[in-house]
């Protein structure tokens, strides 16, 4: 998947992250900012800039969210569209004819344990992003408290 995406960035004159983040705009329909950047692990800023080239560029627009005119949602364009049709054309057509070969109770088994390794995935991640701001904050008090492990032997 890495290589392939690798590909369409470059196909498409895109940063890995801009693609990244056009197909979870594309998932999402509409999405702030705030939470692309929570979905995509960036920060605030990251995202901004992300936007700023993909609006650029005519992938993704702003646009004044409905229910709440001050709050601004993002949402792939028509071009944005088309542009991940034509590139994920070939890896959806092989996936639908992969697929095609499993009766629904089989399709139905390799749904749950997929959904079942999403879950395991997503959870290990979770404890992996707490585990590195734990092991971040204990650094930074060593480094602040002038201890080091050499600085103790």
């Amino acid at each position: 998947m890495d290589r392939l995406d690798e590909a369409v960035a470059d196909r498409f004159g895109l940063h890995r992250t801009d693609l990244r983040c056009l197909e979870i705009v594309g998932r999402e329909r509409a999405i702030s900012a705030g939470r692309l950047a929570t979905l995509a692990g960036l920060s605030t800023s990251a995202v901004t800039a992300v936007i700023d080239r993909t609006e650029r560029i005519g992938d993704l627009r702003r646009s004044a969210d409905p229910e709440d005119r001050r709050r601004v949602l993002v949402v792939l364009t028509e071009q944005g569209r088309e542009r991940g049709r034509i590139a994920f054309a070939g890896l959806m057509n092989e996936t639908e004819r992969l697929l095609s070969r499993y009766s629904a109770p089989e399709l139905e088994l390799l749904a749950d344990v997929l959904e079942r390794i999403i879950a395991t995935v997503g959870a290990q991640a979770e404890i992996a992003v707490r585990e590195a701001g734990h092991s971040r904050a204990t650094a930074n008090r060593l480094v602040n408290s002038g201890t080091t492990r050499r600085g103790n032997r």
